[in-house]
């Protein structure tokens, strides 16, 4: 690893990065149409170099990969050594030759090389400094290139977190949720839009995208999709052990009527920013 971790990060190269790594297929395929949406705006093409920082499991890195193919490379940057390994292994199965996987912190580390597209699904929300982070980003990229991240947009404009929020939180509290890195750090527009300014980026943008989740194909599924994110595992671990499965119930019927054949569905609010280095 080129350089230290940030020590609020340190969780991804171990117990938060394991869990995720274990749980890759199914988080990815929940995540899909954030994935799509984010590919879509980054507009990609043969012969770009591009960047995908925060690259986790690398599922956005080799989807990335194949639109720039013949002659394009995607490196994918990211601080957890278990999600890594995932993302080798995909790659090894992918037969997809022009990618790499740095193992890094993207707050401190320039990947060697000017990209023309910088992507992030979700990967840029932890930054302890993000002015920092921006700037050893905008430092990788050449004159006229992109930036494109997805985002979460506020906790109440997304109906997949309260909708079983609401039911959990008849059995425990929500941790607050205060301010510095999290899941909800970069869901203000003006204050990502000062960063990237002081970063040096211009022409900011932030699109407003409202899109479906599928958390299962059934509602015990989905339950424990829910029980296994952040934001549930945050709230369960205030319920008393002897309250959790009556919590956990109470979810599977607030979501009896999001159900269908299909699976379980429920709206998902980001935002797609994009912005460029003069």
């Amino acid at each position: 690893m080129s350089s230290t971790a940030d020590s609020a990060q340190r969780s991804w190269d171990d117990e938060d990065g394991r869990r995720w790594a274990a749980d890759a297929d199914r988080r990815d395929r929940v995540l899909a149409p954030v994935a799509e949406a984010l590919l879509s705006a980054a507009r990609l093409g043969p012969g770009q170099r591009v960047l995908d920082i925060g690259c986790g499991c690398g599922a956005t890195t080799l989807q990335a990969a194949e639109q720039v193919l013949p002659d394009g490379m995607v490196a994918g940057i990211d601080v957890s050594a278990p999600m890594l390994e995932v993302a080798r292994a995909r790659l090894a199965a992918s037969g997809l030759s022009n990618v790499r996987f740095v193992h890094a912190d993207a707050q401190s580390h320039t990947v060697p090389g000017l990209f023309d597209v910088a992507i992030s699904r979700f990967g840029t929300m932890f930054f302890t400094d993000p002015a920092a982070a921006f700037s050893t980003l905008a430092a990788g990229m050449r004159p006229g290139a992109r930036l494109v991240l997805a985002t979460w947009q506020p906790l109440a404009a997304n109906q997949w977190l309260i909708v079983p929020g609401a039911a959990l939180l008849r059995y425990g509290t929500m941790p607050a949720l205060g301010e510095g890195p999290g899941m909800f750090a970069q869901a203000d527009p003006a204050v990502v839009e000062q960063v990237l300014a002081g970063a040096g980026f211009v022409q900011a943008r932030f699109a407003d995208v409202r899109l479906p989740l599928t958390l299962g194909a059934d509602l015990e599924e989905a339950v424990d999709y829910l029980a296994q994110s952040g934001p549930g595992r945050a709230v369960l671990a205030t319920v008393p052990a002897h309250e959790r499965d009556a919590a956990l119930s109470e979810v599977r019927t607030a979501l009896t009527d999001h159900a269908d054949q299909a699976g379980v569905h429920l709206d998902a609010a980001i935002w797609l920013i994009t912005a460029t280095r003069p």
